[in-house]
């Protein structure tokens, strides 16, 4: 079995306090990621605690509407006749906006 270097930023505060619990519980932030890891590739889908709650939808469709009405975007596919140029247009919008 190969193995890879994954890579990522965490908060000091956080990691700190992280690494407390798993030194309680006797393991590593290795073993906290291949589980992570391990339970994304068996279930195709992500744990309870990271899915989006009904405050996060309604956050996220708050911050499109803001984006449509700034940028002029629109989703009627009658008039946005080339759907990759007109997900080019949202993405570069969301990006320059922040959402």
């Amino acid at each position: 079995m190969a193995l890879v270097l994954v890579n990522g930023r965490v908060d000091e505060r956080v990691k700190r306090q992280a690494d407390e619990v798993l030194a309680a519980h006797h393991k590593t932030p290795t073993d906290a990621i291949r589980s992570l890891y391990q339970y994304l590739a068996d279930q195709r889908d992500l744990p309870a605690f990271m899915r989006p709650t009904d405050d996060d939808g309604a956050d996220r469709r708050r911050r499109w509407e803001a984006l449509r009405s700034v940028a002029g975007l629109t989703r009627d596919p009658a008039i946005a006749t080339d759907e990759g140029y007109e997900r080019a247009r949202w993405d570069e919008a969301a990006r320059r906006y922040g959402l």
